[in-house]
C-alpha cells in the first residue's frame, strides 16, 4: 500500500511475508485460547488496522490503488494456518478470523495474527513455551514514552480475551480482570485501551 512512511511504528511488528504494510494493530478483538499441557487452541475474531492507512483514509489520502493493493495482499495470505477469513474491508482495515490448534514447541512461539510463529514481537497475542517448561501467553507491553503516540491514532483496541487452562495445569501468575468462577474456568481480560496488556504464565501438567 502506498502510504506515507512517516508512520507511527507500533511495537508489534508483523512479518513482512504476512503483512506487507509493515504493521497492523487490533481495533476489535474477541479471542478464546485454551491450553492442555503444551497443546493449545486459538480462536480469534478481529478487525485489524494499518494505522498509516487508517490515518490516510481519515485525511482523504487513501486511493483506490491503495485499496486494491490491500485486497491483493489479503488474498495472498489467506493460506496462513488457521485462517478462516482474511479480507480487506476498506479504510485500512481487515476482517480476520483465526481458528488454529497445535502443540507448542520449545523456542518457537505462535499466536495472532502470525499463526506460523516467528520472532518474539511479531504478534499481538503470543503463546510461547519457555526454557523452564512454563507457558507464557501475552501481548506486547507498550513503554510509557510511546503511549502518547498510540493515543494519537484514530482508534483504540476494544474486545475480550479469554484464556482457559486445563484443570490439570497450574497458573503461576496473571493480570486478568476476572479470575475463574465456579461455572467458568476462563481468565478474562477486557481490552479497551493501549495500556491494557494480557499476561499469564502456566505450568503444564507434569512440569
Amino acid at each position: 500500500m502506498k502510504i506515507s512512511r512517516a508512520a507511527i511504528r507500533l511495537p508489534f511488528i508483523m512479518s513482512a511475508a504476512l503483512f506487507l504494510t509493515g504493521c497492523l494493530a487490533p481495533e476489535t478483538i474477541n479471542a478464546d485460547i485454551t491450553t492442555e499441557g503444551y497443546d493449545y487452541t486459538l480462536r480469534v475474531e478481529s478487525t485489524v488496522a494499518d494505522p498509516r492507512a487508517v490515518m490516510a483514509a481519515a485525511e482523504g489520502r487513501l486511493t483506490e490503488q491503495d485499496d486494491e493493493g490491500a485486497r491483493r495482499m489479503a488474498a495472498n495470505d489467506t493460506d496462513m494456518p488457521g485462517f478462516e477469513r482474511f479480507e480487506y474491508v476498506g479504510e485500512g482495515r481487515f476482517e480476520l478470523v483465526v481458528n488454529h490448534a497445535g502443540t507448542l514447541e520449545a523456542d518457537r512461539g505462535v499466536g495472532f495474527p502470525n499463526t506460523r510463529g516467528g520472532l518474539r514481537n511479531d504478534n499481538y497475542l503470543r503463546l510461547e513455551r519457555l526454557d523452564d517448561g512454563t507457558i507464557e501467553i501475552s501481548s506486547p507491553e507498550i513503554p510509557a514514552q510511546n503511549l502518547a503516540q498510540h493515543e494519537e491514532l484514530p482508534f483504540e483496541p476494544a474486545g475480550t480475551v479469554r484464556i482457559t487452562p486445563a484443570p490439570t495445569d497450574r497458573v503461576l501468575d496473571h493480570n486478568a480482570d476476572r479470575s475463574p468462577a465456579m461455572l467458568d474456568r476462563a481468565y478474562v481480560w477486557n481490552v479497551d485501551s493501549w495500556e491494557d496488556r494480557i499476561f499469564i504464565k502456566i505450568v503444564p501438567q507434569g512440569q
